[in-house]
C-alpha cells in the first residue's frame, strides 16, 4: 500500500501575482531605495558609496527573490545574508583591508564582523567626506543590504505593500541621522520620491479594491487591476497630476518657508562629542625654547613645494589662562575654535581652486602629536608615502580642526612618516582690502581676565576708522623700543614662558635691574613666544579676535624641498576679518634689535631657562605617546592586549546576538506551551495540547490543511510520521471537546504528559540539524496568524454573501410586488371597460 500523497503547499503571493506586476513592484521599490541612497552623498563624496549601495541593493533583492521563490524560512535567509556579508563585504565595505581591494583577508573579515557595532560610530566621528577607510562604508552596506532584503521579502511574500514601502523610508531616515546638516538635491529627490510613492500606492490600492468588487462601469473583458481598466487609469493619472501641481507649488514657495539657520536638518554627528580633546596635551607654545636649545641644528622634518618666508603651521592656540596659551577647540565644528574631527585620508575635504598647491612632509627628528600643515586651508591629506602599518595607525588617529587648520596624529608621529598635503596658499590682503577691513563678529573661547592691559591696549590701538589699522597700531607700538632675544648662549638674558607675570613685566619701561648681579633686563625683551602671546592677549582684552599660531618659517633664500630645524621655529598672530578670514601678523621686532647692557655690569652666565616667576604654572597633564616623552611607550603592550580583548569581544558580539535570538524563540514557545497547559477550562487545555502537536508538524514542514479534522490529519500523516500515539491523542481530544461527559482534571494532565511524550517520539528519528531547525522554526507562529486571517476572510466572505442574498431577495420581492400590482391594474381596467360597454 503506497503512502498517502503529501498535501500541496499553500501558494504564496509570489506564485500568484502576475510577473509583470511583480516586476513593476520591484522596480518601483528599487528606485525608492536609490533615491534614499543619494542622501549619503555629502557624507561620503565620490562614487564608491554608490557602488557599495547599488550592489547591496542588487544582492538584497536577489536574496529576497531566492527566499520567496523557494519559500525559505528565517534561518535560511539569515544564513544567506551572513554569507553575502562575508563574501562580498570585503570588496564593497572594507576595500582598504582586502587584498587588492577585492579578495577577503583576515583583517577585512574582522572588520566586517565588527562593522555592525563599530561602523556607526566611525561615520559619526569622522569629518565628512568620510572616505572608505576605517569601515565607514559599513553604514551604507549594512543598511541597504538589510533593508532591501526585508522590504523586497515583504513585497514578494505578502500583500502588505504599504509595509514594504516603509523600508526605503527607513533608509531615508538613516541617511538623515548619519548625514550632514546639508541635504543633497532635496527638492528633486523629495518630489520624485513623493510622486512615485503616491502613484504606486494609489495603483496598488485601487487595483486591489477593484479586483474585489464588480462595477457596472468596468467591462467584463478587462481585469479590474489592469492598467487598461479606465476607472483605475483615471484615478491614478488624476492623483499624479494633483500631486505634481502641489509639488510645483511647494517648490515655488520653498524660499519663503526656509527655517532659521541651524534648525534646517537634524544630524547626529553634530551632537557627538569629538573623541580628541586637545586639553589633555600640553600647550605647544611651552616647547618653543626647547626647539632652540635642544634641536637647533637637528632636522625636524622636510617639506617640498615651499618658498622662502612660507610659514608651516604646527598648532593654533586661542585661549589664555594666565599661564599658557592653549589649543581650546570646541564640541561644535562651526564654532570659531572648530572641533577636532577624525578625518579620512585620501578624500577631498574641500574643492581645490586654481591656486591649490601640493607639498609632501617627511618627518625626521620631530616628535609630538601636532602635524605640520601649510597654507590657509587644507583640501586633502594623503598617506600614500607611508608603509601600510604606519598608514593604518595614522588613519585611525588622524584628526583635523578645519577652523584652526590644525592636524593631529593622536598616537604621535614617527621618524620616516610621510604625507602629502593639498592646500590653498596664504595670500596677503591688498591695500584696499586693508583699508576697508572690519573685525569678524565671532566668539572665541573666553580668556582669563586681563583688565590691566585693556586700558593700555585701547590707547595704543588708537581711534582709526579701519580695524586693520587699529591692530597694526597696537602691534607697532608693542614692537617700539622692543628687543629680540632667545636668552640662549650669547644672547642677552630673556626669560622663557608666557605667563601673565612675564607678559606684564614686558609692559614696564625698558631698563636693567641694577640690584641684580646679572643685570637682568626689564621691559619688552623676548622672542616670538612672548611677543605673540602679549600681542594676542592685549588685542583680545579690547575685543579684537586674535589667536596665536606656533610653527616654522622657511629660511630666507631656500625654496623647493627644504629641511627645517629647531632654529626655524617661530610664532605669529592671526586676526579674523570679515571677507578676509584670518590675516597673519608678525609680532616680534627685528632680530638685530639687541639690548645694550651697562658697562659696570657683566652678565657672567645667562640663564636660558630661568624658572617662571610666581604664580607658578600648573603642572601639565602627562601627554600620550609621542607628545613629550617616551615613558608612556612602556604601556603599549598593555594597550595592545586590551585592544585585542576588545576586538575579540566585538567579534563574539554577533554570536551573542544570534544566541539571544535563539533564546527568544525557545522562550516564546515555552511561554505559549505553558499558557495552553494551564489556562482555560479542561476542553480548552486538551485542545491546546493537540495544537502543540499541530504546531510541531508545522515547524517540521508538514503543516496539515486547516480544514482537516484530527482523525483526517492522523490518517494523512500515518505514512510519514510513525508515531502511534497520534491516533490516541486525536480521539481523546475529540472526546474532551465534543463528548457529552465532563472529564476529571487529572485527565488533562495525563493528556499533556502523553502530548509531550509523543512530541519527543516525533522528532527522535530526525537528524540533529533537522531537530535544531524544528526547534527554532517560526512556522507555528505564522500558522496561527494565517488561521486568524483565514477566519476573518471567511467571515467577510460570508457577510458579503449574506448581504448579496438579501439584496437579491429584496429585488425579487419588489419585482413580484410590481408584477402583482401590474396584473391588478390590468384586471381593473378590463373590468371597467366591460362595465362601460354594458
Amino acid at each position: 500500500m503506497s503512502a498517502p500523497a503529501r498535501p500541496a503547499r499553500r501558494p504564496s503571493s509570489f506564485s500568484t501575482v502576475p510577473t509583470a506586476r511583480l516586476a513593476l513592484d520591484v522596480a518601483v521599490l528599487a528606485v525608492l531605495f536609490l533615491l534614499a541612497l543619494l542622501g549619503f552623498q555629502h557624507v561620503y563624496g565620490g562614487a564608491q558609496y554608490l557602488v557599495t549601495g547599488v550592489m547591496a541593493l542588487v544582492l538584497g533583492t536577489l536574496g529576497a527573490l531566492i527566499g520567496a521563490r523557494w519559500r525559505w524560512g528565517v534561518i535560511r535567509v539569515t544564513a544567506l545574508l551572513l554569507g553575502v556579508h562575508l563574501l562580498f563585504g570585503s570588496m564593497l565595505a572594507a576595500p582598504t583591508r582586502a587584498l587588492w581591494g577585492i579578495v577577503p583577508t583576515p583583517g577585512s573579515l574582522l572588520e566586517l564582523l565588527e562593522a555592525p557595532v563599530t561602523t556607526w560610530k566611525s561615520v559619526l566621528t569622522v569629518a565628512p567626506p568620510v572616505g572608505v577607510a576605517q569601515g565607514v562604508l559599513g553604514v551604507v552596506w549594512i543598511s541597504v543590504l538589510l533593508l532591501s532584503l526585508l522590504g523586497m521579502s515583504v513585497l514578494l511574500r505578502t500583500r502588505q505593500y504599504v509595509l514594504a514601502w516603509l523600508f526605503p523610508l527607513a533608509l531615508v531616515g538613516v541617511s538623515i541621522v548619519f548625514g550632514t546638516d546639508q541635504a543633497f538635491w532635496p527638492v528633486p529627490r523629495g518630489v520624485l520620491y513623493a510622486v512615485l510613492s503616491v502613484a504606486w500606492l494609489t495603483w496598488r490600492f485601487e487595483s486591489g479594491r477593484l479586483a474585489g468588487a464588480r462595477s457596472t462601469i468596468i467591462s467584463d473583458t478587462v481585469r479590474p487591476g489592469s492598467w487598461k481598466n479606465p476607472v483605475l487609469r483615471r484615478r491614478v493619472i488624476g492623483g499624479a497630476v494633483i500631486l505634481a501641481v502641489a509639488a510645483g507649488g511647494a517648490v515655488a514657495a520653498s524660499p519663503l518657508l526656509d527655517p532659521p539657520e541651524g534648525t534646517i536638518r537634524y544630524a547626529q554627528r553634530d551632537r557627538i562629542t569629538p573623541p580628541f580633546d586637545p586639553r589633555q596635551y600640553v600647550s605647544p607654545l611651552t616647547e618653543f625654547r626647547g626647539y632652540l636649545k635642544d634641536q637647533r641644528e637637528e632636522e625636524l622634518f622636510s617639506i617640498t613645494g615651499v618658498s622662502s618666508g612660507d610659514h608651516i603651521r604646527l598648532a593654533t592656540m586661542d585661549q589664555y589662562d594666565l599661564q599658557v596659551f592653549n589649543v581650546a577647540s570646541s564640541r561644535q565644528k562651526d564654532s570659531p575654535s572648530g572641533a577636532f574631527l577624525r578625518t579620512a585620508p585620501g578624500v577631498d575635504l574641500h574643492e581645490g581652486s586654481s591656486q591649490q598647491q601640493v607639498s609632501t612632509v617627511r618627518i625626521g627628528a620631530y616628535q609630538g602629536v601636532w602635524l605640520p600643515t601649510v597654507g590657509e586651508r587644507t583640501n586633502r591629506i594623503d598617506l600614500e608615502g607611508m608603509d601600510s602599518r604606519r598608514a593604518s595607525t595614522t588613519t585611525e588617529n588622524l584628526f583635523l580642526n578645519d577652523a584652526a587648520q590644525t592636524a593631529v596624529n593622536a598616537r604621535g608621529v614617527a621618524s620616516g612618516d610621510s604625507y602629502e598635503l593639498s592646500y590653498e596658499p596664504y595670500t596677503e590682503p591688498t591695500a584696499e582690502e586693508q583699508r576697508t577691513a572690519t573685525f569678524a563678529d565671532i566668539e572665541l573661547p573666553d580668556n582669563a581676565p586681563t583688565d590691566e592691559m585693556a586700558t593700555l591696549a585701547e590707547e595704543w590701538a588708537g581711534g582709526s576708522d579701519s580695524d586693520y589699522e587699529r591692530f597694526q597700531n597696537l602691534s607697532r607700538t608693542i614692537k617700539t623700543d622692543a628687543f629680540y632675544s632667545h636668552g640662549l648662549e650669547d644672547d642677552a638674558a630673556s626669560l622663557s614662558g608666557h605667563g601673565y607675570s612675564r607678559l606684564r613685566a614686558m609692559l614696564e619701561e625698558t631698563s636693567f635691574d641694577e640690584d641684580r648681579s646679572d643685570a637682568q633686563p626689564l621691559g619688552r625683551i623676548g622672542d616670538e613666544e612672548q611677543y605673540a602671546a602679549l600681542t594676542a592677549v592685549m588685542a583680545r582684552s579690547i575685543g579684537m579676535p586674535a589667536r596665536v599660531v606656533m610653527g616654522f618659517e622657511v629660511p630666507e633664500g631656500q625654496e623647493g624641498t627644504v629641511s627645517l630645524t629647531g632654529d626655524d621655529v617661530t610664532a605669529w598672530v592671526e586676526v579674523a576679518f570679515d571677507d578676509l578670514g584670518w590675516v597673519r601678523f608678525d609680532p616680534a621686532p627685528d632680530e638685530d634689535e639687541d639690548p645694550t647692557e651697562p658697562q659696570p655690569k657683566e652678565v657672567e652666565k645667562p640663564l636660558p631657562q630661568v624658572a617662571q616667576p610666581p604664580p607658578p604654572p600648573a603642572e601639565p597633564p602627562t601627554p600620550p605617546p609621542g607628545a613629550m616623552s617616551d615613558e608612556s611607550e612602556e604601556d603599549d603592550p598593555l594597550e595592545e592586549s586590551v585592544s585585542w580583548v576588545v576586538y575579540a569581544g566585538l567579534a563574539l558580539l554577533p554570536l551573542l546576538l544570534v544566541g539571544l535570538a535563539v533564546a527568544a524563540v525557545l522562550i516564546a514557545k515555552s511561554v505559549r506551551r505553558g499558557r495552553r497547559r494551564t489556562r482555560g477550562a479542561l476542553p480548552a487545555r486538551v485542545d491546546g495540547g493537540w495544537q502543540e502537536i499541530v504546531d510541531l508538524l508545522a515547524d517540521m514542514g508538514k503543516a496539515p490543511e486547516p480544514l482537516l479534522t484530527r482523525t483526517e490529519i492522523v490518517a494523512r500523516l500515518r505514512g510519514e510520521i510513525p508515531e502511534a500515539g497520534l491516533a490516541l491523542l486525536a480521539a481523546r481530544a475529540d472526546r474532551a471537546v465534543f463528548g457529552p461527559d465532563d472529564l476529571p482534571e487529572a485527565a488533562g494532565e495525563a493528556y499533556w504528559d502523553q502530548v509531550m511524550e509523543t512530541r519527543r517520539g516525533m522528532t527522535a528519528a530526525l537528524p540533529w540539524h533537522r531537530r535544531l531547525r524544528t526547534a527554532l522554526s517560526l512556522r507555528s507562529f505564522r500558522r496561527q496568524g494565517a488561521e486568524r486571517r483565514r477566519e476573518n476572510r471567511r467571515r467577510r466572505v460570508n457577510a458579503r454573501a449574506r448581504a448579496k442574498a438579501l439584496r437579491r431577495t429584496e429585488a425579487l420581492r419588489r419585482r413580484r410586488t410590481s408584477a402583482r400590482d401590474a396584473t391588478a391594474r390590468s384586471l381593473w381596467r378590463t373590468l371597467m371597460r366591460k362595465d362601460g360597454t354594458s
